[in-house]
């Protein structure tokens, strides 16, 4: 019910940083600070339960990718048909070159249709 969590930074099972007003960028730069010795995180981006899609639907983008890139992490993980990728060709092949995944996941029906 707060206004924040369209994307979140994971770590071995920790989140290392939730985005608030500050946006996407600054706060996969955030989650750096906080990073652990091991396998990388990941950025997640979804919509929030209560998220009107017809404003503010979850983006990601070429500069979305750099700054994974350069923070260490791994790849991205997106809610499957809930977030836009702006210049999806570009996205993918910048992501590739950079060792990086992009996958989008699906909730099961039953979280889809509770609301979460």
């Amino acid at each position: 019910q707060a206004d924040v969590g369209q994307g979140c930074v994971v770590q071995q099972g920790l989140v290392l940083a939730l985005e608030a007003i500050e946006g996407t960028d600054e706060m996969i730069r955030r989650s750096a600070k906080y990073r652990r010795d091991g396998v990388g995180g990941v950025l997640v981006k979804s919509a929030k339960p209560q998220q009107d899609k017809r404003l503010d639907l979850p983006a990601i983008g070429m500069k979305t990718v750099e700054e994974v890139h350069k923070a260490g992490l791994r790849g991205i993980a997106l809610l499957a048909g809930g977030t836009m990728i702006i210049d999806r060709a570009a996205v993918i092949t910048r992501a590739d070159a950079l060792g990086l995944f992009v996958v989008g996941l699906s909730l099961p029906d039953e979280e889809r249709h509770n609301g979460g």
